[in-house]
């Protein structure tokens, strides 16, 4: 049974907010001076297209750092999972929290790469996001607008419970939402047979082609519109009971 909302737990759980978003930030700072040193050992640089992807014929040839790298990708997400786990009162918190973790920690990464190396040089700059399962790629501004969303989203759930409102949301509204996430992770792998220079293609150049915004703005933007959509439903059915 979960305890009642008191001032007492709304300062305890603002305490934990604090503390999760101290964490991010500074593991932000660890995961950008991992990228710095992954970008000077592949690319001598910030800049890190094309992609370097070796094969042999048709055979992909793996840099053994390769396999490291998709291991420390994972082992970042289940770092952010645990620290939501911990800091949330309830099961709900604790994915708000998650949220929150993964949006502060995805900001301040792209914060400490322009501060260790003055990269990126904008926010339309193309970078590389994720490896699993496909390369994910787009500029720059694609996946902080992602981010702040997670952080407002969390924060203001978690915010409104504190409050006393009732925050509860339907299956159907998780498809809609996880529906729209999967429309914009597939705009970002749209162009991973260029990305990673299939064989055999020489106009599989690794330089990404134009983003396929048609594809990622429509489901960013139901997304957002959606959750604020049903939160004021929430509320509004809240002060009627």
């Amino acid at each position: 049974m979960e305890a009642p909302y008191t001032n007492q737990t709304a300062k305890e759980t603002m305490c934990r907010w604090v503390w999760v978003v101290i964490f991010a930030i500074a593991f932000a700072w660890v995961e950008s001076a991992v990228v710095v040193y992954l970008r000077e050992i592949f690319y001598e640089g910030p800049d890190i297209f094309p992609l370097t992807v070796n094969w042999d014929g048709d055979t992909y040839v793996g840099n053994y750092l390769t396999r490291i790298e998709l291991v420390r990708e994972f082992a970042t997400l289940v770092m952010l999972v645990s620290v939501g786990w911990m800091a949330g009162r309830t099961r709900w918190q604790k994915f708000c929290f998650f949220m929150i973790a993964f949006g502060v920690w995805d900001i301040f990464y792209y914060v400490w790469l322009y501060v260790m190396i003055g990269w990126p040089e904008g926010i339309m700059t193309w970078d590389i996001l994720f490896l699993l399962p496909l390369p994910w790629v787009g500029p720059v501004i694609t996946p902080v607008l992602i981010a702040l969303a997670m952080t407002a989203a969390g924060t203001i759930i978690i915010y409104m419970e504190e409050k006393g409102h009732e925050i509860r949301f339907c299956w159907y509204d998780w498809a809609i939402v996880m529906l729209c996430g999967l429309l914009m992770i597939v705009a970002f792998c749209w162009d991973w047979k260029n990305i990673v220079q299939l064989p055999g293609d020489a106009n599989r150049t690794g330089i990404p082609n134009p983003f396929f915004w048609g594809l990622y703005l429509p489901p960013y933007l139901i997304s957002v519109l959606y959750f604020v959509f049903r939160l004021k439903q929430n509320i509004k059915k809240a002060k009627l009971q």
